[in-house]
């Protein structure tokens, strides 16, 4: 759906598509990891959460940089369009870490969205979005799409790029070193008016990246996209998540949760409120320190803290999951995490009720 071109250039990145997910990694990482990328995408019924699992975050620098856009039609509750009548806005859950970040422009401005510096990566979830830019970026973000000539469409497959660009309409590219404004001649024929799009400011030096990100998405939430004031409804309400260690009392999730058999603070932390939650291990399978469980936007993170035994994590509909040490894993509804010593752990929205997991 919309309209994907690439700048063709080797060394810089690879971009991998397949609707309704894009990745762009560092062009560093090696042919097996572009290689377990594209087994993940192509995977039926494929998830933003097996795709980032199957991005390694822990070994060479060169694969730690990269991003991952995927899109949902707006208002809708699964990735389900009728091609015959294609949205004119969406939802687009961006994942980002290292160099890698993105523009997200809306009828309401235009922002940028990167890790941060945050471990091992920084989610946000932005609404009301009808086009992106990922790659090699300009300094600040643009307010609109410049199309160099030599870009190219790639609608299914794997490129080489220095520059990646979607659009919900080809009417909202606009041909480098061309006057910005309504662009009725394009490539692919189309004549379509371009919303009046506006630069938004970034984060401040002392502002983090996510917290910017989903601050600038709730306000884009409350915009009317028709006419760029507050409408009534005001944002949509970001999920409430909780946890529960074996038949322990729910845990509210709204932080960090440590878990091990002996947990104490992790300064690494990115988050500012964390709860240590002690289990029984007699065999010592539960490492002290063993896994974190944090919320993020609007999922949930579980990450491996390089514990001896590993951590195994079920998501719905989807095989058990082994993480190897450090790695993570986002949840965005439910999950229920293995740690040994029969110490289970179950994450639940609470809108949506307990997980419907069984073991």
């Amino acid at each position: 759906m919309g309209s994907l071109r690439f700048v063709p250039a080797e060394g810089e990145w690879t971009v991998l598509a397949a609707w309704p997910t894009v990745v762009t990694l560092d062009a560093g990482a090696g042919d097996e990891v572009v290689q377990a990328v594209w087994n993940a995408l192509s995977t039926p019924n494929a998830s933003i959460e097996s795709v980032v699992s199957s991005i390694p975050i822990r070994t060479a620098a060169a694969e730690a940089s990269f991003s991952v856009v995927r899109f949902r039609a707006e208002g809708a509750e699964d990735d389900t369009v009728d091609p015959a009548i294609p949205p004119s806005a969406w939802t687009a859950t961006v994942v980002a870490r290292g160099a890698a970040a993105v523009d997200l422009h809306s009828v309401g401005g235009t922002r940028r969205f990167g890790s941060g510096g945050m471990q091992p990566w920084a989610l946000a979830e932005f609404s009301s979005v009808v086009a992106i830019a990922t790659g090699g970026l300009a300094p600040v973000p643009e307010s609109v799409l410049h199309l160099p000539t030599d870009a190219r469409r790639l609608d299914h497959g794997i490129a080489r790029a220095s520059r990646v660009l979607w659009a919900t309409s080809v009417g909202l590219f606009v041909p480098e070193g061309a006057a910005t404004g309504p662009d009725p001649d394009t490539a692919d024929g189309e004549t379509v008016l371009r919303p009046r799009m506006q630069t938004a400011p970034t984060a401040g030096p002392l502002e983090p990246a996510a917290e910017a990100a989903e601050a600038g998405a709730a306000a884009a939430e409350s915009l009317d996209p028709a006419s760029g004031t507050e409408s009534d409804a005001g944002p949509e309400p970001a999920p409430e998540f909780e946890l529960r260690v074996g038949d322990g009392e729910p845990i509210a999730l709204t932080g960090a949760v440590v878990i091990g058999r002996s947990p104490r603070i992790r300064r690494s932390s990115s988050a500012a409120e964390q709860l240590l939650v002690t289990v029984d291990s007699p065999s010592q399978k539960v490492s002290a320190n063993h896994v974190e469980i944090a919320r993020t936007g609007r999922t949930v993170v579980v990450t491996d803290l390089r514990s001896t035994n590993g951590t195994t994590v079920r998501l719905p509909g989807q095989p058990a999951l082994r993480l190897r040490q450090g790695d993570s894993v986002v949840a965005s509804v439910s999950a229920i995490v293995e740690i040994g010593d029969g110490n289970v752990i179950h994450i639940s929205s609470r809108d949506r009720g307990n997980s419907g997991i069984t073991l």
